[in-house]
């Protein structure tokens, strides 16, 4: 496959957050690319059972009862929490994780008797891309029916699912301010998120209102000598790599710099960087490298494997690793629960190390425990 199209997709996906109208078109090239007929992408409301955001690329005939009947008839909505983020599953995958009548289940659905079997369609991928208290986020591709997935379209799947993460996680924190004005900067400074632009070395060219005020609190973030500095040491170095890293090429990017807690906290503020080097007229500044982000304290703990995947860079195959070691399973246990060689655990244990500064699987466990605050912590420390 021509990696330009690839970038490309990556590309259109990050120009989505400031322009919403071009998700279709973002939903057609992952489409192309996974060989699919059908996308749909949604950020749903648990409780509600409702969609606060959503995007779809198909045929409109094809689609259009889909979307107003049998989308509410399926059968594996109550396991969306349970999908692993960045990681897209197959039909086997998202059956075997329903439980054993998972198949049965969906093939008596109405989803796929009245609308599947008829239009000859057939399950691709669905991905977690967001998960938030209440709210999920997922992607989910449809095929034709003599079209089975591949094991290739699913390895390619993953390398777009982080960048797919950042653009749904950004769009989610102003999606209700876009939709009315086609202005970002007025959207920008209309936020109750602080938002921050900065040129590839951190200096600080534009920050809103929110941002200013946090800036001037001090407490996770401050400006020294024009530079954008982070209190806590990790955050500061992840939030640089992933500013440096997506001036110099976006699509190496992957998790660096998607939910970067900013405080070795139960609830921290979370940053999020938005690379802004191929957008249209740089937005506010022509040195403009990216746009970071910051989410008020969340209302649920952070895990602290995904606070070490977020600081360190870690792929969802590494964070698997990395908490099953810090569970204290020996390297054999973890090839057996991960269903993969001795030689690819150490392989995958050695990255751990190197990315998070530790040596051995003791020092992994006490950085684990030291990202893992007492229970009853109700707001982000000082760092």
């Amino acid at each position: 496959m021509d990696d330009t199209r690839l970038y490309d997709t990556i590309g259109t996906l990050y120009d989505c957050v400031t322009d919403p109208v071009r998700w279709p078109e973002a939903l057609a090239s992952i489409s192309e690319l996974t060989e699919s007929v059908i996308a749909m992408l949604a950020v749903m409301d648990m409780s509600k059972r409702t969609a606060r955001f959503s995007a779809v690329h198909g045929d409109p005939h094809v689609l259009q009862p889909l979307v107003t009947t049998y989308a509410s008839h399926v059968p594996f909505f109550p396991i969306l929490p349970r999908f692993e983020i960045d990681v897209p599953l197959d039909f086997d995958e998202m059956c075997n994780l329903y439980g054993p009548s998972g198949r049965d289940v969906w093939h008596a659905s109405r989803t796929y008797t009245e609308w599947m079997q008829p239009n000859r369609l057939r399950t691709g991928f669905n991905l977690a891309v967001m998960k938030r208290d209440v709210c999920v986020g997922a992607l989910t591709t449809i095929t034709h029916e003599d079209k089975p997935t591949t094991p290739e379209r699913q390895a390619l799947l993953s390398r777009l699912a982080p960048h797919i993460r950042r653009s749904v996680s950004i769009a989610d924190l102003f999606e209700a301010e876009q939709r009315r004005t086609a202005l970002l900067q007025e959207v920008i400074d209309s936020l109750a998120h602080p938002v921050m632009v900065v040129a590839s070395d951190l200096r600080l060219l534009y920050a809103n209102s929110a941002a200013e005020a946090l800036l001037r609190d001090q407490t996770f973030v401050r400006q020294t000598a024009g530079r954008l500095a982070l209190n806590y040491v990790p955050a500061q170095r992840s939030v640089g790599d992933a500013v440096a890293l997506g001036h110099r090429d976006e699509v190496l990017l992957g998790t660096i710099g998607i939910g970067v807690p900013l405080a070795r906290s139960e609830r921290p503020s979370i940053a999020h960087v938005l690379p802004l080097t191929r957008r249209p007229a740089a937005w506010l500044a022509q040195e403009a490298a990216a746009a970071i982000f910051i989410a008020a304290p969340g209302t649920t703990p952070l895990p602290a494997v995904e606070a070490i995947a977020a600081l360190f860079g870690l792929t969802a195959a590494e964070r698997r690793v990395a908490a099953l070691a810090a569970g204290g399973l020996t390297r054999s246990e973890i090839a057996v629960a991960s269903g993969v060689s001795d030689q690819t655990v150490k392989s995958q244990l050695r990255v751990v190390y190197d990315k998070t500064g530790t040596r051995d699987q003791r020092q992994l466990q006490l950085l684990m425990r030291e990202l893992t605050p007492p229970i009853g912590t109700t707001r982000p420390e000082k760092s």
